[in-house]
C-alpha cells in the first residue's frame, strides 16, 4: 500500500513571490533566485521560466538576468525591450550588461522550498533497503512518464514476461503535472502521477514483484533518486534505469557490447554502466531503487534486453506513454 505523498510546492508561485521582492531599480540573477528557492541547481529552470512563462502586463520577469549581469532573453519581446524596461526603472545597462555590484539584489526572504524537498529525500534515503535476491520473477513491470505538452504528463506501466520480453498487460494515466523538471528533484515531478498509475495497477491485480523505473535509484547525488523514492513510498522492489550518468565515477572508454563496469561514488558501489548492444555506442546506467542490490539489478536487466538499448519493460512503458500522449485527451 502506498503512503501519502507530501504536498509539492508551487515553484512558479514561489518564484513570482521572490520577483516581487526585487525592488524597482534592481535585478536578480537566475542563480541567486534559485539559491533563494533552496538550491542553485534550479538556475537553469529559472532561466527557462524567464523565457517561457505566461507573461502578464504586471510581470517583473525583466528583472531576471544571467550570471555576470548579461541581460538574457525576454519573454515579452526583444532584448532591447528588456533593456528599456530596466532603464526606465533606473538600472544602467552598458553594452548589454548590468553592474551587479551596484544593481544586483540578493536579500530575499524565503522558506527555501527546494531545501525542504532535499530534506525529504534525505529521510527517504535512510529508509532504503538494499538486499540480495536470487529468484528471477516471471513477470517484471516498467514505468515511464511522457510529457505531450507543458504541464501535462502521461504515466505508463508495462508488464512484461521475463523469458520472452513480450508485453502481457499495460495501462496509462494522464494528468496535470505542475512541478518543473529540475535535475535531482525528478521524484517531486513524477511520483504523484506514478502513484495514481500504480493504484490502477494494484486495482487490476497486475502489480509485478519488481518494477523498473525510468530514472535513478541510489545512483543519485543524495542516493535517493526517483526509483528509490518510488520504491519506498509505494512499498515496491524497484530498479533505476537511465540513459545518462547523474553522478559517480566510471570508466566508459572502449566498452564492448554486453560489457558492464562499476559506478562508484565516494568509493561506494552504487550502480553499473552496461553497454547493451553493438548498435548502441552509449551505455545505460543501472542502480538499485529499493529491496534489491547492484548485482541483482544487472542480472535481471540482462535477461530483459532484447536487442534494444533499453530493457523491455522500460521500452514498452516509453512506447505506450508516447502513443497515448499522441492521442487527444478524453472530453470531460
Amino acid at each position: 500500500m502506498a503512503e501519502p505523498f507530501p504536498t509539492v510546492p508551487d515553484l512558479t508561485r514561489e518564484l513570482d513571490d521572490l520577483l516581487r521582492q526585487v525592488p524597482t531599480g534592481r535585478v536578480a540573477t537566475c542563480g541567486d533566485l534559485a539559491e533563494a528557492l533552496g538550491n542553485r541547481i534550479a538556475a537553469r529552470w529559472v532561466g527557462h521560466f524567464a523565457l517561457h512563462h505566461e507573461h502578464r502586463p504586471e510581470c517583473l520577469c525583466h528583472r531576471i538576468v544571467r550570471l555576470g549581469g548579461a541581460l538574457g532573453g525576454y519573454a515579452a519581446g526583444s532584448i532591447e525591450a528588456k533593456a528599456r524596461c530596466l532603464s526606465d526603472e533606473g538600472v544602467v545597462v552598458h553594452e548589454g550588461r548590468i553592474d551587479l555590484e551596484r544593481f544586483g539584489f540578493r536579500e530575499f526572504v524565503s522558506d527555501r522550498p527546494l531545501e525542504r524537498l532535499r530534506q525529504i529525500q534525505e529521510a527517504i534515503q535512510r529508509r532504503i533497503v538494499l538486499q540480495a535476491r536470487q529468484r528471477i520473477p516471471k513477470l517484471v513491470g516498467g514505468v515511464d512518464v511522457t510529457y505531450p505538452e507543458p504541464g501535462v504528463g502521461v504515466a505508463a506501466y508495462a508488464l512484461v514476461e521475463t523469458h520472452s520480453g513480450e508485453l502481457v498487460w499495460s495501462t496509462t494515466v494522464r494528468r496535470r503535472v505542475a512541478f518543473p523538471y529540475i535535475t535531482t528533484y525528478l521524484s517531486f515531478r513524477e511520483i504523484p502521477i506514478l502513484l495514481e498509475l500504480l493504484a490502477e495497477v494494484r486495482a487490476a491485480d497486475r502489480m509485478a514483484e519488481i518494477v523498473l523505473v525510468d530514472g535513478s535509484g541510489i545512483l543519485h547525488h543524495r542516493h535517493a533518486g526517483i526509483a528509490s523514492h518510488l520504491g519506498v513510498v509505494a512499498s515496491l522492489a524497484t530498479i533505476g534505469v537511465t540513459k545518462k550518468l547523474l553522478c559517480g565515477r566510471v570508466d566508459l572508454e572502449a566498452m564492448v557490447p554486453g560489457e558492464s563496469r562499476p559506478v562508484l561514488h565516494e568509493d561506494q558501489l552504487i550502480g553499473v554502466a552496461l553497454r547493451p548492444t553493438a548498435g548502441s555506442l552509449r551505455p545505460i546506467f543501472l542502480s538499485p531503487g529499493h529491496r534489491v542490490d547492484v548485482a541483482f539489478c544487472e542480472r535481471l536487466v540482462r535477461q530483459l534486453l532484447r536487442g534494444r538499448r533499453l530493457p523491455e519493460p522500460i521500452y514498452w512503458a516509453d512506447r505506450l506513454g508516447r502513443t497515448t500522449a499522441d492521442q487527444p485527451p478524453p472530453r470531460p
